[in-house]
């Protein structure tokens, strides 16, 4: 293991830069924007360029021609989601990045997000991020911090596929909530055009964009008598994931949906807070409410093969890392990390599935190969070379929020401690990401009903699963929501069911689920 030590290399908020420019002390930003405006101005095979780093999240696709069974198929990228490589892989990732950003400006940091903070809470996203100019060495240039134009074209196809709904042409630009950006077709392209030519305004964009990320951030329970209405949000869903009492269920959705089964009580893992901030910025309106919803948003970062082709994805995967940290913290996790051996989401074929130079049925461990993350000695970066920011990889995070143990989100008395399992949801049926939200009725001896809300659980997928080796591995998705919005003496009697919000097309009549009460 390396032995570095942080010197002066804290990571901080980018809020704290803005703070910082606006009482007149610009380099901090300003370096920033110089060094990201760098990196995307490189020439497209340049490795540094922000086109190459991007683009190992998912497209563009390097294809495996050593898959005997993925003749025709395209495999999901290099990322890992869905397995305990998530929190490590993206580690190195977001370190990849800030050592690019690196190259243009030495000394400058990639700052994080703190999308749990009381000016994220009131506010929403940070200007600086969603601005459509910013003034640099006193020119006013497009921000580079708010999308991506493409100096190549893209394409999730192969060449017999000729749906091509999810390719991005040269030029295309990534958009956010609450536009489009399907363009793959004329028909896509046309259909994008118009649901764009509704929203002109950039900075009422912004606010619409704002509006719908806090409204996930705080929750929105549309069940007036749940007595604990923002425990649905995403804040609530991060300080519970700190909560996570081993690596292995803190690290990822399926290894926590193996936990939640065999285990009372309900664990967030780190992936679903994740998973939630990427629909929000995408293009999804917040699970239980019908009001501000904008159909046929399909933003760049609610779809996984393009969703770190927009820089966003790095700030928030930068707070994403901290978040990993602050449970290593909080968890006397500094040092060591330990996987449970032989358990969920320890196998190259959960979920994500097979990743260059990890074969298919491949145990994942602390020794998995980081694809394709290389330190300077040539030599793969594994998670063991990750465990601890400071001491190995030579920097840390300013102050923010969460820093402290959080308290428990206590069930309020008379409400259930009990949760609900569903099963039987394929992701085979859906294009793209998708919003399970689970609900309960409880009828009355007079006759009426009262329906509860439970929560919702996201899915970020991609469009064409059907297409992805990886996928195919791995097409069950099995969600938890905790009762504790349903009083206790109603649980017996209740009749469940759930609700999915996705992009099309319509799911057939006759789908089952099975539903499931337990501790």
């Amino acid at each position: 293991m390396s032995t570095n030590k942080v010197n002066g290399h804290v990571r901080p908020s980018v809020r704290s830069l803005q703070d910082e420019y606006e009482k007149g002390n610009k380099q901090p930003l300003e370096d920033l924007l110089r060094a990201w405006k760098g990196i995307k101005d490189l020439p497209p095979c340049d490795p540094q360029s922000f086109f190459v780093l991007g683009g190992y999240h998912g497209e563009p696709f390097v294809y495996r021609q050593d898959w005997p069974e993925g003749k025709g198929l395209y495999w999901g990228g290099y990322c890992n989601h869905g397995n305990v490589l998530f929190p490590t892989w993206h580690r190195i990732y977001v370190l990849k990045l800030e050592q690019a950003l690196q190259s243009i400006v030495p000394g400058v940091m990639m700052p994080y997000w703190d999308e749990t903070s009381q000016e994220t809470l009131a506010k929403g996203i940070p200007w600086i991020l969603t601005a459509a100019t910013v003034i640099l060495d006193e020119q006013e240039i497009d921000n580079p911090l708010r999308s991506f134009v493409l100096p190549e074209t893209l394409s999730d196809n192969m060449a017999e596929d000729k749906d091509y709904i999810y390719a991005k042409p040269k030029g295309y630009e990534t958009v956010r909530y609450p536009l489009s950006g399907l363009v793959g077709t004329p028909q896509a392209q046309a259909k994008t055009e118009r649901h764009n030519a509704q929203y002109p305004d950039p900075d009422t964009n912004s606010k619409l964009l704002n509006n719908n990320v806090l409204a996930w951030l705080k929750g929105n329970s549309p069940t007036t008598k749940d007595p604990n209405p923002s425990q649905n949000g995403i804040q609530a869903q991060y300080q519970m994931c700190l909560q996570a009492p081993n690596y292995t269920a803190f690290s990822n959705t399926t290894s926590a949906q193996a936990w939640n089964k065999e285990n009372p009580g309900t664990v967030v893992p780190l992936e679903s807070p994740h998973n939630d901030i990427h629909l929000s910025v995408g293009g999804f309106d917040v699970p239980g409410s019908e009001s501000g919803q904008i159909a046929d948003t399909n933003g760049d970062m609610g779809e996984n093969n393009t969703a770190a082709l927009d820089p966003i994805f790095f700030f928030h995967h930068c707070n994403v890392d901290r978040m990993f940290w602050l449970w290593q913290q909080q968890n006397g996790c500094t040092n060591n990390i330990d996987i449970i051996s032989g358990y969920a989401g320890t196998n190259s074929n959960d979920l994500q599935g097979p990743t260059p130079g990890v074969p298919p049925d491949t145990t994942l461990d602390l020794d998995t190969p980081l694809n394709p993350f290389r330190k300077d000695d040539g030599t793969p970066y594994t998670s063991k070379d990750c465990v601890n920011i400071a001491t190995q990889l030579g920097y840390t995070y300013g102050p923010g929020s969460l820093k402290e143990t959080s308290a428990s989100l206590a069930v309020a008395t008379g409400f259930s401690t009990k949760k609900l399992t569903v099963r039987g949801i394929d992701r085979a049926l859906f294009q793209g990401s998708f919003v399970i939200t689970a609900y309960a009725t409880v009828g009355t001896n007079s006759g009426e009903t009262t329906e509860y809300y439970l929560g919702y659980h996201s899915v970020l997928s991609r469009r064409d699963v059907v297409r992805c080796v990886n996928c195919l591995t791995h097409l069950e998705v099995i969600a938890h929501f905790p009762l504790s919005s349903l009083p206790e003496d109603r649980v017996e009697q209740a009749e469940y069911r759930i609700d999915i919000q996705h992009r099309g097309p319509n799911l057939p009549t006759d789908l089952s689920y099975t539903f499931e009460v337990s501790d």
